[in-house]
């Protein structure tokens, strides 16, 4: 089960990431305040995706 959340944590990483390079590149949409908070987001859902592997190493395969 935690396989299954750390893929899903890391695919809400790729798409925040996503959004957070479109807004800071794109200029028709002008939003660089945008870009830091998906940005952040992006971050923070590394984080857990990283989080979220270690504990499923440490306690193995439930």
């Amino acid at each position: 089960m935690k396989r299954f959340d750390a893929l899903l944590f890391g695919v809400v990483f790729v798409v925040w990431g996503a959004l957070a390079l479109m807004y800071a590149t794109i200029p028709m949409i002008q939003m660089p305040n945008s870009f830091r908070v998906w940005g952040l987001g992006a971050v923070l859902f590394l984080v857990l995706t990283l989080l979220t592997v270690l504990a499923g190493r440490g306690r193995g395969n439930e």
